[in-house]
């Protein structure tokens, strides 16, 4: 992969666990394999945080973030951006 991907996906989530695997692999899937992975954990206390730097070893595509306290989807996003 470049050192700037022509696409960054990014997402937000909070206590997704249940939904997790299922969304990340989803976009991984993605026929163009050219794009950066970009997830802030929201504070997250449902083991979330571990299962993302699961994924994150596995491919080196997705790029984390975390917030310390939860702000919010409006406000996660923007912090990837």
């Amino acid at each position: 992969m470049s050192t700037s991907p022509a696409i960054s996906v990014v997402m937000s989530v909070r206590d997704g666990l249940p939904y997790l695997n299922e969304a990340i692999q989803s976009v991984l899937g993605q026929t163009r394999p050219d794009f950066e992975f970009l997830i802030v954990d929201d504070a997250s206390s449902d083991g979330t945080q571990h299962s993302l730097e699961v994924w994150a070893q596995r491919d080196s595509r997705i790029r984390l973030m975390r917030n310390e306290e939860h702000l919010g989807l409006t406000r996660s996003l923007n912090r990837a951006l």
